[in-house]
């Protein structure tokens, strides 16, 4: 529903901007498109930040594994017919222990994950926006849209300025210059 109104709010922005003129003459509008979560992906910066973020879930699933492991070591010796009722409970206590570690590891682990993926996705978002805005003004582009946005439902290949974005992106910002 919410989709349908921001896209009905959307094309009456364009049909009155489209329209609106001074005197008879309308005026023109040039409008152009960009995809910024694949410019953020095609980035050299977003890239190396993938692989980064990539690595240190593999480490940390490295770990998570051998918790599991431990894990799974223990319970075999809980179901051991060979060990005794106190053994057992001794165990099972330090099982329980064992587990609520992996719990709280894997959430921990997850919330830095998703903290440093965000943080790294805004700082590139921030550069790959101020570079579209810069193409807005140089060129005279009179809206940029975000392509992903649920309000573009079409537009043509020549008003996609993704690719420049990234170029331009990947061009100012490389190795960390210019921000």
């Amino acid at each position: 529903m919410l989709k349908r109104i921001t896209l009905a709010i959307t094309v009456a922005g364009f049909s009155l901007a489209l329209f609106a003129g001074s005197g008879s003459a309308a005026t023109i509008l040039k409008v152009g498109v960009v995809d910024l979560q694949g410019a953020l992906n095609a980035t050299s910066e977003g890239i190396a930040a993938k692989e980064t973020l990539r690595n240190k879930h593999m480490a940390k699933q490295e770990q998570v594994d051998k918790m599991k492991a431990e894990l799974d070591t223990m319970e075999e010796k809980i179901k051991s017919p060979v060990i005794s009722e106190e053994a057992q409970v001794d165990l099972k206590e330090k099982y329980r222990q064992k587990k609520a570690q992996l719990i709280e590891f894997v959430t921990r682990a997850k919330e830095e994950e998703d903290r440093e993926n965000q943080q790294l996705s805004a700082r590139i978002l921030e550069g790959l926006i101020k570079i579209a805005q810069e193409i807005a003004k140089t060129e005279n582009y009179s809206i940029i849209l975000e392509k992903s946005g649920s309000a573009v439902v079409y537009f043509e290949d020549s008003m996609d300025l993704t690719d420049r974005v990234v170029k331009i992106y990947n061009e100012r910002y490389q190795a960390g210059e210019g921000q």
